[in-house]
């Protein structure tokens, strides 16, 4: 019975840590970029983008090619950006889950 009051003991101090965590990764703010900084998109580190930055000489595009080309590059910086973020967050978790008994690739809810 004490090994299941440990649990519940260590269960109780992750939930306090989550909390944390997840106020946490909603501060920390993670760039990425595409063409050498040409698009840059911040997204924080529970992977809400909060911007999106074209330089201005790629916004002058207007050939269907360009806008193309343009698109995936914002999709090349912000997926830059979600992984660096994503990273920062399953750090997080591990320091908070290290020792907790959970089965591999639970991903908890932040």
């Amino acid at each position: 019975m004490r090994n299941f009051a440990s649990m519940l003991k260590k269960a109780k101090e992750a939930q306090n840590k989550l909390a944390e965590v997840k106020q946490e990764l909603a501060e920390i703010v993670c760039k990425g970029e595409a063409a050498g900084g040409v698009i840059q998109v911040e997204v924080t580190g529970d992977g809400r983008i909060i911007s999106i930055r074209i330089h201005p000489d790629a916004a002058g595009a207007n050939q269907a090619d360009d806008i193309r080309m343009l698109e995936d590059l914002i999709v090349v910086a912000t997926r830059d950006a979600q992984d660096k973020a994503a990273a920062i967050k399953a750090e997080r978790m591990k320091e908070v889950t290290g020792d907790l008994p959970l089965p591999p690739g639970l991903d908890l809810p932040l």
